[in-house]
C-alpha cells in the first residue's frame, strides 16, 4: 500500500516538472515570435516587452537576445544593443550580431571599431550568403564612408545595400539624403520616385518629406508643396519635431510663391508645435550676447566722453565718425541681401533660395562676396571723401607679414578641431559658409571675404579708438565681426580679438589681410585634399 502511494506521488512529481518544463519552453518560443511579429509591424515597445518576456523565461535564449537588440537599435538605446550584442556575437556565429554591433559603435561615434566588425561580418557572410543583412552591411559602410568623407564610394556602397533589398526605403533615403547634400536634388528625386513606383507604398511621411525637399531643392515649388503637404497629413500628431520641420519648409515655400495668407498659417503652426527654448539656443544665444557685449561696450565708451559744447573746425583731411562705421555696415548688408534676392528670384524662380536646400550655398556665397566687396568700397570712398589716402590708412604697410601667415593658419588649425570635436552637438552652429560644394561661388567667397579686414580692422578700429580708446575698439571691431558673419559666432569673436589685438600692436590691415587669406584658401586647400576635412562641413 505504502509503496503504490510512493509511487503514484513520484508519478505525479515527475508529471508536474515535466508540464511545467514544457509549459515554460512554450511561454518562451511564444513571447519570442510575438516579438517578431511586433517588430516587424513597427510596434517597437511591445516587440521589446515581448523579447525581455522571453528572457525572463529563459535567460540564456540567444536568438530572443538578439532580437532585443535589434529592437533597441531601432529605439535608439545604443548602449543597451552594444552590451548584449557582445554578449550573443560568441553564440549566434552568423554575420548578423557582428552587422548589428557594428552599428551600435557606430552610433556611439566608434566608426574605426564599426568597420573592424563589418570586416568581420563579411567573411561571415562568405560562409552563409544572407541578402537582409548583406544590405544592412553595406547600409553601414557607406555610413562609415560619409563620415569619413569619402561620398562617391558612399554612394557606391548605398547602391549596393539598394541591390540586396531594393524594397528597404531606409537604403533609398539614405542615398537621396547625401545626393541632396551634395547639390544632385534630381538624382534623389528619381531615387525615391523610383522607390515609390516600385512598391506603391506611398505611405511612409519621411519618404513624402525627404521627396519634399529634394523637389524644392530642383526648383519644384507647386510639387515640393504637394509632397510636404500629404508628409504632414501622414504625420498625424505622432512626431511633433518633424511636423513642425515640414511646416516651416512649406511656409518658405509658400512665401516664395507669393502666397503670404498660407505660409503665415504654415509659420504660425510650426512655431505653436517647434520647442522654441531648443531652437534660440546655442549659436543664437552666443549671437545675442555679443550683441549685448557691442551696445554695452558702446554705453561704456559714451559714459566717459566729457560733454563738450564747442564746435571743432577742422582745416583739410578730416576723420570718420562711428556713425559712418555704422552707415557702410548697413548699406552694404542691404545691397547683398538685396543681390541675394533679385539672384533667388532670376536664377531659381525663388525669392527665398537663401533658405532653401541644395540654392542656399551659392546664394550664400554670393551674399559674402557683395557684402565684403561693397565694404571695401564703401569704406574707400568714405575714406577718399575725407580727404585721405585709402591705401595708406585703411591697408597700410607690414614688415612682418608672415605674422598674418601665423595667425591664418591658427584659425585654420581652431576651425577644423572646432569642427571635428563639436562642442555642444553643432548647438553653436557651423562655418559660415557650405564647403562641402565648392562651387565657383563658393570659391570666390572665401578668395574675397578677406577683403572684408579692411573695414572691421582698417576702419572701424580708427574710428571707434578716437571716440573711445583702443580697448573698446577692440571690443566693437571684434563684435561687428562676429555677428556680421553669424557662425559660429563664439569662434569668430575670438579670431576678432585676435586680428583687432594684432592690429593694435601694427596699424596696419595687411597683417590682417594675410590672415584671412591664409585662413580662408587653408579651408578650401583641406576640404580639397582631405576626406576627413571635407567630411566635417556635412551637417
Amino acid at each position: 500500500m505504502h509503496v503504490n502511494v510512493a509511487i503514484a506521488a513520484a508519478l505525479t512529481l515527475l508529471l508536474a516538472t515535466l508540464t511545467n518544463a514544457s509549459a515554460q519552453a512554450f511561454d518562451e518560443n511564444v513571447y519570442y515570435q510575438q516579438c517578431l511579429r511586433f517588430e516587424a509591424g513597427g510596434d517597437l515597445e511591445t516587440a521589446r516587452r515581448a523579447c525581455q518576456n522571453a528572457l525572463q523565461v529563459r535567460p540564456s535564449f540567444a536568438e530572443a537576445e538578439l532580437a532585443l537588440a535589434r529592437v533597441e537599435l531601432r529605439l535608439g538605446d545604443h548602449a543597451s544593443a552594444e552590451s548584449r550584442l557582445r554578449r550573443v556575437r560568441n553564440t549566434i556565429r552568423t554575420a548578423e550580431p557582428l552587422v548589428l554591433l557594428a552599428e551600435a559603435v557606430l552610433e556611439g561615434g566608434r566608426p574605426d571599431e564599426a568597420k573592424g566588425f563589418l570586416q568581420s561580418a563579411r567573411s561571415a557572410l562568405q560562409e552563409a550568403g544572407n541578402r537582409e543583412v548583406e544590405g544592412r552591411l553595406q547600409l553601414l559602410a557607406g555610413r562609415i564612408d560619409e563620415y569619413s568623407g569619402r561620398y562617391d564610394t558612399a554612394l557606391t556602397a548605398y547602391a549596393a545595400a539598394i541591390a540586396a533589398d531594393p524594397l528597404n526605403v531606409g537604403y533609398r533615403a539614405a542615398d537621396a539624403r547625401l545626393r541632396i547634400r551634395l547639390g544632385d536634388p534630381d538624382a534623389a528625386v528619381g531615387q525615391l520616385s523610383s522607390y515609390l513606383d516600385l512598391t506603391g507604398d506611398d505611405r511612409d511621411p519621411e519618404v513624402r518629406s525627404l521627396l519634399g525637399r529634394a523637389l524644392w531643392a530642383s526648383g519644384e515649388l507647386e510639387a515640393a508643396a504637394s509632397q510636404l503637404e500629404i508628409a504632414h497629413q501622414l504625420r498625424g500628431s505622432r512626431d511633433v519635431d518633424a511636423q513642425a520641420r515640414d511646416l516651416r519648409s512649406l511656409a518658405y515655400i509658400y512665401y516664395a510663391e507669393g502666397d503670404l495668407e498660407a505660409g503665415n498659417v504654415a509659420m504660425q503652426e510650426a512655431l505653436r508645435r517647434d520647442n522654441l527654448l531648443s531652437r534660440l539656443g546655442g549659436n543664437a544665444v552666443v549671437w545675442a550676447a555679443v550683441l549685448l557685449i557691442l551696445v554695452a561696450t558702446h554705453l561704456v565708451g559714451e559714459s566717459r566722453i566729457p560733454s563738450t559744447s564747442g564746435l571743432e573746425v577742422v582745416d583739410g583731411p578730416h576723420h570718420w565718425s562711428v556713425g559712418h562705421v555704422y552707415g557702410t555696415l548697413f548699406g552694404a548688408l542691404l545691397i547683398s541681401f538685396a543681390a541675394a534676392l533679385a539672384y533667388g528670384t532670376f536664377v531659381h524662380g525663388n525669392l527665398l533660395a537663401l533658405v532653401t536646400p541644395v540654392q542656399s550655398t551659392d546664394t550664400w556665397a554670393l551674399f559674402f562676396v557683395t557684402f565684403s566687396v561693397f565694404l571695401v568700397l564703401l569704406a574707400w570712398r568714405r575714406v577718399t571723401v575725407n580727404g585721405y589716402d585709402p591705401m595708406d590708412v585703411l591697408i597700410g604697410t607690414s614688415r612682418r607679414p608672415l605674422n598674418g601667415v601665423g595667425l591664418g593658419i591658427l584659425f585654420l588649425a581652431g576651425m577644423l578641431a572646432y569642427l571635428h570635436f563639436d562642442p555642444f552637438d553643432g548647438a553653436l552652429g557651423g562655418f559660415y559658409l557650405d564647403l562641402v560644394q565648392l562651387t565657383p561661388y563658393v570659391v570666390a567667397a572665401m578668395i574675397l571675404v578677406p577683403l572684408s579686414e579692411v573695414f572691421f580692422r582698417g576702419f572701424v578700429i580708427p574710428s571707434t579708438a578716437r571716440r573711445y580708446d583702443r580697448r573698446i575698439a577692440t571690443l566693437i571691431s571684434a563684435s561687428l565681426y562676429a555677428l556680421a558673419f553669424g557662425t559660429p559666432v563664439a569662434l569668430l569673436f575670438v579670431f576678432g580679438i585676435l586680428l583687432a589685438e594684432n592690429f593694435r600692436m601694427r596699424p596696419n590691415a595687411t597683417e590682417a589681410l594675410i590672415a584671412q587669406l591664409t585662413f580662408h584658401v587653408g579651408l578650401m586647400v583641406a576640404v580639397t585634399a582631405s576626406p576627413w576635412a571635407r567630411s566635417l562641413f556635412l551637417a
